[in-house]
């Protein structure tokens, strides 16, 4: 025998992701079985889901080693007990063997429910979202009577194909008995192992999943009258949008106008997405939960008996509409979202003109005010010089008068007169530097 391969560390997840496949195995039945199963919606604080279980083991006198996956089956003396943890339930399911019939005469449908203690059954935690039987048993030389059949069931409608190409017969009404039982009957005619067991956890899964996708159908219908609202009010605020863009200018009214209006499409948002954050996880958990009914019935391969409608057209017929109206309310509701953040966008966009046009606006009036006082610091500039050019004139005059007396052919006034032009082009030259020097800094 060959040494081991070193293979490189390994993910921590690897090796659970590689049990995944084998999570959910089907639970071996043989005919003539009953089978019945229970599924529990169960809160996020309800404690130890196997506590139950280890109390049934317990009244045997055994205890229950903790699983490795969310799935375990024990074998109780002639009851064989599968638990099983999900996403949102838990489920049960017993499967005892019954004495052999002959189904030349249609027997009564059986339960499992009834292998089990009373006050068990009653104590298990959570609400219960379906329970199913499933009566399991030879179909024997002769094909069954469908009237005969019928009267095994309660409801209206009988509803039956042959599955796994041809090799199982398999009936029910999709009515529950007065204390809420879902039942279905399988008569094997060639089964394999495999089989019986594929097709019981397939009826068994149609049951639970097509009530789990049923859901979200109430919540829908509640929120079709919310949104039918939110779009009202959408248009009116969309009409009021438009409304604005026929004004020329934007007054002061247009502006608390448009205040008002992004107010209210600011409150409708929140409401949407309050609304959104409730129900999109149980709408998008329908339509999966459906995809997996679909999928199911795919999986069975019917195939007519007679007149009788087949399971897959049953279903369709009659709760594909339920959930196209989830489907519909989740899209309506995405659709709202994305047309109220449109509006929000063209709001904010004509705001963002109307203050773009206000700032320009400002800009050109400062532009005007710096004009303005450029031209009076002109001015000003050009009285400053005249002045201290005349200060100054004035200082030589008293200064060069004493020379007279000192030259008397002198004349002062001309010195004065001669210094007025050097003086003046001095003090502007002095002021034109202090300004450059001032625009530096």
């Amino acid at each position: 025998m060959s040494d081991p391969i070193q293979l490189p560390a390994e993910h921590p997840l690897r090796r659970r992701l590689a049990d995944e496949v084998h999570a959910r195995p089907p639970v071996a039945v043989e005919p003539p079985a009953a089978v019945s199963c229970i599924a529990l919606l169960r809160g996020a604080d309800e404690g130890d889901d196997l506590a139950p279980l280890r109390a049934l083991l317990a009244r045997r006198g055994r205890e229950l080693d903790t699983p490795r996956n969310p799935h375990v089956v024990v074998e109780l003396d002639a009851l064989r007990v599968k638990w099983e943890r999900h996403s949102e339930f838990t489920s049960y399911t017993l499967i005892r063997p019954l004495a052999t019939r002959d189904f030349a005469a249609p027997p009564a449908l059986v339960t499992a429910f009834d292998a089990v203690p009373a006050d068990w059954l009653a104590s298990l935690p959570g609400q219960t979202i379906k329970a199913i039987d499933v009566t399991f048993l030879p179909a024997g030389e002769r094909d069954p009577s469908t009237e005969a059949l019928a009267r095994l069931f309660s409801g209206p409608t009988l509803v039956g194909s042959q599955v796994s190409d041809a090799g199982a017969w398999v009936f029910t009404d999709f009515q529950l008995t007065s204390d809420g039982r879902g039942r279905w009957l399988v008569l094997d005619r060639k089964l394999t192992r495999g089989q019986r067991a594929r097709v019981v956890q397939r009826l068994i899964e149609i049951g639970i999943y097509r009530v789990m996708a049923m859901l979200a159908f109430p919540l829908a219908r509640e929120m079709s009258a919310t949104l039918t609202v939110a779009e009202q009010r959408l248009s009116t605020i969309a009409e009021r949008i438009a409304e604005l863009g026929t004004r020329a200018t934007a007054t002061a009214e247009v502006e608390r106008e448009q205040r008002r209006l992004l107010d209210d499409l600011t409150q409708l948002a929140a409401e949407m997405e309050k609304a959104v954050a409730q129900s999109a996880f149980r709408f998008s958990a329908s339509k999966a939960y459906w995809d997996i009914v679909t999928k199911r019935v795919a999986e069975l391969r019917e195939e007519r008996i007679g007149g009788i409608p087949t399971i897959g057209e049953f279903l369709s017929r009659r709760l594909e509409p339920a959930i196209n109206t989830v489907l519909a309310a989740a899209r309506r509701q995405q659709e709202l979202s994305a047309r109220i953040a449109r509006a929000s966008e063209l709001l904010r966009t004509r705001v963002d003109i109307a203050r773009e046009e206000q700032n320009s606006q400002l800009l050109a009036a400062m532009e005007r005010r710096g004009k303005l006082s450029l031209r009076l610091q002109q001015t000003v500039e050009g009285l400053s010089v005249a002045a201290i050019t005349y200060y100054a004139v004035g200082l030589v005059g008293y200064a060069v008068k004493p020379v007279k007396s000192v030259w008397p052919a002198l004349n002062p006034d001309w010195i004065t007169a001669a210094a007025i032009p050097v003086l003046a082009w001095l003090v502007w030259r002095g002021v034109r530097k202090i300004r450059k020097e001032l625009a530096t800094v």
